[in-house]
């Protein structure tokens, strides 16, 4: 490279600068410049509750008003699916819900095997209901 060639270039660098540096100060940004909050998945206090609530229910309404002597916990949300557990000194039992039309429902509790007659109609994911026990063939079925 000559001396020709040199100069040409710093000039053209110097040149690039300079208009990065006058686009950059005379005109506005498209960023507020604030921090955008994202959602996130974990649920709020009142989606929890309103769960909780539900399955209770689910849970009087199915087994009788000594079911309200349970504790009921919440182990898992997703989107329109949970999981949880039932439990009283003696033991305890897990659950499934479903959100339908926006409300928590009780789907299934128990021990054991899980039903595909009461699951299937909800189309739970696999981590939840990796498996489900078909009554009218006597067979279980994996997902």
């Amino acid at each position: 490279m000559n001396g020709k060639s040199i100069v040409i270039g710093i000039a053209i660098l110097i040149a690039g600068v300079g208009a990065g540096y006058y686009f950059a100060t005379n005109y506005p940004s498209t960023s507020s410049g604030q921090a955008t909050e994202v959602p996130t998945a974990t649920p709020t206090v009142d989606e929890k509750a309103a769960l909780l609530v539900a399955v209770k229910s689910g849970l009087v309404a199915e087994h009788g008003p000594d079911a309200n002597d349970l504790t009921v916990t919440v182990s898992k949300i997703g989107g329109n699916f949970a999981q949880g557990g039932a439990s009283e000194q003696g033991g305890g039992a897990m659950w499934l819900a479903a959100k339908v039309s926006g409300e928590w429902k009780l789907v299934w509790d128990g021990n054991g095997t899980i039903s595909c007659e009461k699951t299937d109609p909800y189309d739970f994911p696999i981590s939840m209901v990796p498996e489900c026990w078909n009554e009218a063939t006597g067979k279980l079925i994996t997902h």
